[in-house]
């Protein structure tokens, strides 16, 4: 089976911290996918460091529109690490991903996209940001892929619908912030 990452899993020192093996650039197939679009309005709660308060930090989601298609990476994965990418986006939904642009596998294809509507985040939310560490880490992610990946890839995300925020976060799930923070490695 494979995973569609569009956001921090397309980073391969981010999604290096839900697997167990070493993952290299190789594995990370560039494709487009159908019938999506990126849209900031994924809601996860965080605390900044120096604050006490919950703050609702608005990350990349995947929303369907059968006119367009966006990039992302393909990863093959094995149902062990399926579980751990649960884990690390438990708060969205496993949806099968149907349609990937010149690339053919008789094997499933799913992603993680938000739908529950206490999760999507509403503009009129003045309290929601964007963090910047999350843009940084999307960009420093783009890295080994091609100038008109990258391109596309930052043009598909680059309308901020909410402030940005800088500063260093973490999840206040414990669960969610050991998979996508802290990594698998730190069990050893």
């Amino acid at each position: 089976m494979y995973i569609f990452g569009f956001g921090s899993l397309v980073n391969i020192n981010s999604a290096q911290k839900s697997f167990k093996r070493k993952l290299e650039n190789s594995d990370f197939i560039p494709v487009q996918v159908k019938g999506f679009k990126k849209v900031w309005n994924s809601i996860e709660h965080v605390i900044f460091d120096g604050e006490d308060e919950i703050t609702d930090a608005v990350f990349l989601n995947l929303q369907r529109d059968e006119k367009v298609s966006t990039n992302g990476v393909l990863l093959k994965i094995t149902e062990e690490e399926f579980e751990f990418l649960k884990l690390r986006e438990k708060n969205y939904s496993c949806i099968q991903i149907d349609s990937v642009e010149d690339f053919k596998t008789d094997e499933k294809i799913y992603t993680f996209m938000t739908t529950k509507p206490t999760k999507i985040a509403n503009v009129s939310n003045k309290k929601a940001f964007i963090p910047k560490k999350y843009i940084k880490l999307l960009e420093d992610g783009l890295e080994p892929y091609s100038k008109e990946f990258k391109e596309e890839f930052i043009k598909s995300y680059s309308n901020f619908s909410f402030p940005i925020k800088d500063g260093n976060y973490t999840f206040s799930d414990p669960i969610q912030n050991k998979f996508a923070k802290d990594g698998l490695t730190n069990e050893n």
